[in-house]
């Protein structure tokens, strides 16, 4: 799933504020909305290419990933 489209989803459940009706459930949106564009903002700073990882040849062998020493930069 690619970041706009999470974006959006994230506008959606952010503004569906029907269901808030007391402090206690006025907290809760309060929380959902922090954590969503927290979420939001990890992903954009921690986009996929940074990890060199992503792109380095890997094999698993007996439950573990390995990558080639070659790959690493």
């Amino acid at each position: 799933m690619d970041l706009n489209r999470i974006k959006l989803i994230a506008k959606d459940i952010i503004s569906d504020d029907e269901w808030v009706n007391d402090s206690h459930s006025q907290a809760e949106h309060t929380g959902i909305k922090d954590g969503l564009t927290r979420l939001i903002r990890h992903l954009e700073e921690t986009k996929e290419e940074s990890y060199w990882f992503h792109k380095a040849d890997k094999i698993k062998k007996d439950g573990y990933w390995y990558a080639k020493i070659s790959d690493i930069k």
